[in-house]
């Protein structure tokens, strides 16, 4: 028996996920990441959801993924696996999550529209629809900016 791509076993992961999410609609998987040999395998899972994810939360989906996973049993020997939230010190992935998290200061690096390089801005987050963002830094216009030009934004806290 040949041991699955990283690839592929991530898309096994994902799925799996995605049916133990399924019931929770609020909630939504951000990033996983699948790594290391057969037999020392480490799973990070980083969930978050529309309102905040409490810890009681949090370990009940934890304990559901991990049930699902012994289940399905995707991976041919042991693996580990960590269940977390993103965390500020995480990059903004989805736009779910930029919905969630407007009024608060995002730091921004994204390409330029016009092609010509990349730049960042630091200000509120005002607005969020299905394809861009608005930031309004101090004293200065409103800047929209594709969600696929965004190369990582990052909530920053006010202390």
């Amino acid at each position: 028996m040949s041991t699955p791509s990283i690839q592929t076993l991530q898309e096994q992961v994902r799925a799996i996920i995605d049916d133990v999410l399924a019931p929770h609609p609020s909630y939504y998987l951000v990033e996983l990441d699948v790594r290391g040999a057969p037999g020392s395998q480490v799973v990070d899972v980083y969930i978050d959801g529309d309102d905040d994810v409490g810890l009681d939360e949090l370990a009940e989906i934890s304990r559901e993924i991990s049930f699902a996973l012994d289940v399905e049993d995707p991976f041919p020997n042991k693996f580990n696996l960590n269940v977390s939230t993103p965390g500020v010190e995480r990059p903004l992935r989805l736009q779910r999550q930029y919905t969630k998290n407007m009024g608060r200061t995002l730091q921004v690096h994204y390409e330029k529209v016009d092609g010509s390089g990349n730049t960042e801005v630091t200000g509120e987050l005002t607005n969020v629809t299905d394809t861009t963002i608005t930031i309004t830094a101090d004293d200065d216009a409103p800047v929209d900016i594709p969600l696929d030009n965004i190369l990582w934004a990052k909530v920053r806290l006010p202390w």
